[in-house]
């Protein structure tokens, strides 16, 4: 079974994308359109994470 690896790495960035959501949510004033921008940003943080898991070296599949 070959490794999966992403299309383009510059494409996958999440994590250089989740740290500018929040970056723009902060910046908004406080209200409804700030609390979701902090949601969307916190979702692509979780989203991120999960991507880096999945295509670490340290994930193993079972023997």
């Amino acid at each position: 079974m070959s490794k999966r690896v992403p299309s383009s790495p510059g494409d996958r960035d999440l994590n250089a994308k989740a740290t500018e959501a929040l970056a723009k949510a902060r910046k908004m004033r406080p209200g409804p359109e700030r609390t979701e921008a902090l949601k969307k940003a916190e979702k692509l943080r979780q989203t991120a994470n999960t991507y880096n898991y999945l295509f670490s070296s340290e994930l193993k599949r079972p023997d």
